[in-house]
């Protein structure tokens, strides 16, 4: 189905993205492998939030398949950016929903480590 792929995409570039630049990683690589568990719990956490508010339903092995493609990609190099079109709309769920997500986010600016103003 279109709507699961669409934000699994969507998912992983939010999420990848995210831990790496929150963890200053140099790329969606080194965020996967240093920061298994954290990318896990987000992936988990964003893969609930959207079932519950799109009613959509995603098939086993989301993180498998997210972890697959980021060893294809490893040299991509992380950052926050385009937050209208990726992490916003996670951001918008709300802390319930999304708490580590919107942590994160959090912690990026609290470093300063957004090109962008952070609501």
């Amino acid at each position: 189905e279109y709507q699961p792929a669409m934000f699994e995409k969507l998912i992983w570039i939010s999420t990848y993205m995210l831990v790496g630049t929150a963890k200053e990683c140099k790329s969606v690589g080194q965020a996967g492998a240093d920061h298994t568990e954290l990318v896990e719990t987000v992936v988990n956490e964003l893969v609930a939030a959207v079932s519950e508010k799109e009613g959509i339903k995603f098939s086993e092995g989301s993180m498998a398949r997210l972890a697959a493609y980021t060893d294809v990609v490893a040299d991509f190099p992380c950052a926050v950016k385009e937050f209208e079109w990726r992490n916003e709309y996670f951001y918008k769920l709300g802390d319930e929903a999304c708490p580590t997500h919107n942590g994160l986010l959090r912690e990026c600016k609290e470093k300063g480590l957004l090109g962008f103003e952070f609501p």
